[in-house]
Order: C-alpha cells, then structure tokens, then sequence
C-alpha cells in the first residue's frame, strides 16, 4: 500500500510539473515529469475498486437499489430519484473523466507507457494485455449501465465531442479483446508485480480472470444472443476459469493510510456518518432461511436482526448495522470471485450450455463458497444447503429464482452485480415484493446520460437517446438490448 501512497505523490508532482522553455535549467530535477507505467495501472485498478466499493448516492447507489441497505435520511435513491444526487454523472464521472480519479484514463497512460519504460518484451506484453483487461471490465460497466457509450472514440484528445458507439458493437468487441488476452497472455514471463495490488503479477491468475470475466460477460447476452454466449461460455471454461476462493480478485486495502482504506470504512467509521443501514428485505430472507452470513454481515440491534425500510425516514438506531468485518478498513475490494462463478456455470447449465457438471454441483459449491468468504464454514454451508428452502431440488421457482436469490446474497457488498444480476435473472422481484415507499417509478432498468451531454455533446447524444430508449426523451426505464 505504500506503493499507492508514493502513487499520489507522483501524479501530484506530474501535475505541477514545469517544463517550459528549452534549457535544463527550466527543469526541475525533484518533480516527475513522466509517471512510471506500473503506478498508473495501479492508479487505474484502485479508481476501478474504489469505484465499485464506494457507498457515494451521487455515483454509486447500486446497494441501494439492489436493497442490499438502504439509506437512513436522505432517500432519494432509495426511492430512485436518482438525478437528485446526479448519481449518473458521478458513476460515468468515476470510469470516464479525465482525471487522476478515472479509470479509463489511468489505464490507458499506462498503455502509452509500458512500451517505452518496461524492458523486456515479454514483461510489456503481458503488462499491456492484463490493463486491456481491466480497460474491459470498466467499460462492460459503462455498456451495462447506459447502453450505447463512447468507446472507438472515447479516449482520444483530439476529439472533444466523441459518438456514441451502439451497445451491441461494443459488447461483441469486449469479448473479442478478452479472446486477444487469453492468448496472448504468456505465464512464463513476469508482469507488473508490486504495482499489481490484486495478483501481485501473477500471470496465471490474470488470465483465470479474464477467462472468467469472458463467462460472466456471455451469460449477460444469454437471452438476446444465446448461440453467441454459448460459444463463449464454452470458450470461457475451455481456457480456465476460477476454481476456488484462492482466485477471488480482491483489491488489498489498508489502515496505514485513510485513502488507501475501503471505501466503506471511510464511509461508516471516519466519517462518523449513519448513512445507511441493512435493507429488510435482505436481512428478512438471511433470518428466515437461518442464513449462516446473517451475523457475519450484520449485527443485531436489541437481540435481533432488524432491517431497514427502503424509501421511509428510518434513523441508524433502530435497526441492524454492518458487521465489524465489512465495516473494517482492510476489508477487500471485490471484482470477481469464485461464488460468482459458479452460480454462472449453474446457469449455464441450465440454459443447455456445454458445461460439466449439475446446476446443483455448482448452486452448491457458490453457496458455499460465499460463506466461506463472510467467514463461516463448510459444515454451516452443508446444513444451510440441506434446508428444503434453500435446497437447489426442493427451494421454491425456477432456476432463475433458485440461483438469483443465492446470487443477490453473495453480491451484498457488491451492489452493481447484484443490480445487474436482478436486472437479468428477474430475482428478486424487488417491484411485487418489496417496493421502496414513495418509489418514482420500478427499479431503474439503466442510468440516463450525465445532464452536461445533452449540452455539451447534443447531436450524438440525441441519437443515443433515440437508439436506447426508441424516444427523444432519457429514461431509467427502458431495458438495454440484451434485456429485452
């Protein structure tokens, strides 16, 4: 973590950097004027793990939406008016701007860079192809947000006003990309070591990632396109996907340093705020199944395990709070993790998908596998599982119930995938079971555009309203291509 400490202190130093005129003597020889490829990817991957940590309602509210908390005061996003705090331009803000704090523009310095100040070929190869990854997991982020985005253009100076490419076209290319990097990924060879805060440079683990990310990006097209999912579902597992928890890509944070702490943490404990509490719905389903995450994630108020009220005025006081563990400042950012895969591969199955093994076998091992990560066992997995509720035989709906739930339990502290996973599989049914009060509508389907596009970039951003939404007017409502 010293690593990204030094970090701020270069990009601090680039940005006042002097360098006019045309003797050294007008270069100041303590201030950086170039910053090492290696920091600037690890800029890149913290910006993409504070991103997707943060509890910020004007860029991140998706626990909110996903009910995983819910808000104590203020309760706009609760109850999805979600321009009030402008909580798509923070989120489009965090993976797009053009500063120190976006990750798009991290990653792609450090491309610029990596030629040039990494030596060994094969070391700049594999260092260029693990940020293509990343740059393809943050723009996965922006497609299934938004739909249509910026992307062939959308990093280029020289074009202040870029289009928006159409949803589908750039998917497609995500993949694609992540094919380029599983092949040309060399495990022989070294990366980015200490400036990898994830794998510490492990090649081969990068490539299980994206071999992973491949999974989890065909399965969101599973409906639309499912002879092209399935053939990279296929593709996904033939090239190695995560096999256990020792593949969780989990961001390292630390206490040495509040900014290099969780995001949460700064939120619940430095701050001294009260925010938000556990949503009911979520803590209800954790104590009626005797859920073993319950306590691991919750703390009982009064001797019991109370949720909060999505959308009403609720006040802390009355009602659970996070666990010790997930309000910790060394509690790991989490991109990607083997309870995610296999409830996929559990999908896959079902959808006929060429993939070993029963939908059971793998419900089974995410379940537990994501107990296992909160903290509990394998005996409170096996008698949590042996449960006619939770049972993958007996527990009540179709399989997109069966595994949508377990999913959205898994992704508690991970709101965008537990968005994205309701959003897909249906499950929970937020909008019959557990509507916010005072809700402006159902659960957002995407993020309307930042309000500065309409002004600053009319033209293309009429015509991705248009190809979105079928209206010139943007909406939350409206369901992208692979949903419809």
């Amino acid at each position: 973590m010293k690593r990204i400490t030094i970090l701020y202190s270069l990009l601090a130093a680039l940005a006042t950097s002097c360098t006019k005129d045309i003797t050294s003597l007008n270069v100041d020889p303590k201030s950086a004027t170039t910053v090492p490829s290696g920091s600037l990817f690890l800029n890149g991957e913290k910006n993409l793990s504070d991103a997707l940590a943060s509890t910020s309602v004007s860029a991140s509210p998706f626990r909110i939406i996903a009910q995983s908390w819910t808000e104590n005061t203020y309760v706009s996003e609760a109850q999805y008016n979600l321009t009030y705090d402008k909580s798509p331009d923070g989120w489009w803000n965090l993976l797009y701007a053009n500063s120190t704090t976006s990750v798009l523009n991290s990653l792609a310095a450090a491309k610029t860079i990596i030629p040039t100040d990494v030596k060994a070929a094969t070391t700049a190869q594999n260092d260029l192809l693990i940020t293509d990854i990343l740059e393809v997991y943050a723009y996965s982020l922006l497609v299934n947000t938004y739909g249509n985005v910026p992307y062939s253009q959308a990093l280029d100076k020289d074009i202040p006003f870029p289009k928006y490419d159409d949803a589908k076209t750039v998917y497609y290319d995500l993949l694609a990309r992540l094919d380029t990097a599983i092949s040309g990924l060399n495990t022989n060879a070294n990366s980015f070591a200490g400036s990898d805060n994830i794998y510490q440079g492990n090649v081969t683990e990068w490539k299980k990632f994206a071999a992973t990310l491949k999974l989890k990006l065909a399965l969101v097209i599973a409906n639309s396109d499912p002879a092209t999912a399935a053939k990279n579902v296929q593709d996904a597992v033939n090239a190695g996907v995560f096999t256990s928890n020792n593949d969780n890509a989990l961001f390292a944070y630390s206490s040495s340093l509040n900014t290099n702490s969780n995001p949460v943490y700064q939120a619940f404990v430095t701050s001294g705020r009260h925010d938000f509490s556990p949503a009911n719905l979520l803590v209800n389903t954790l104590a009626t199944w005797q859920d073993p995450r319950l306590p691991l994630m919750f703390t009982p108020i009064n001797g019991a395990y109370v949720g909060a009220v999505p959308g009403a005025g609720n006040g802390y006081v009355k009602f659970s709070q996070l666990s010790s563990q997930w309000i910790g400042a060394e509690w790991p950012g989490d991109l990607l993790d083997y309870s995610e895969t296999e409830f996929l591969l559990a999908e896959a199955v079902e959808r006929g998908f060429a993939v070993s093994g029963s939908a059971a076998t793998h419900y089974n091992n995410g379940v537990t596998s994501s107990i296992i990560f909160w903290g509990g066992d394998s005996t409170s997995a096996t008698n949590y599982l042996a449960q006619p509720a939770v049972n993958y035989a007996t527990a009540t709906g179709t399989w997109q119930q069966k595994i949508g739930y377990q999913q959205w339990i898994a992704y508690a502290d991970r709101g965008y995938d537990a968005w994205t996973s309701i959003r897909r599989l249906g499950y929970p049914n937020i909008d019959a079971i557990n509507p916010p009060v005072g809700a402006v509508g159902n659960l957002p389907r995407r993020f309307t555009y930042p309000s500065n596009e309409a002004a600053s970039n009319p033209t293309n951003w009429a015509a991705a309203v248009q190809a979105v939404t079928g209206a010139t007017v943007d909406n939350f409502s409206s369901n992208l291509w692979w949903n419809k």
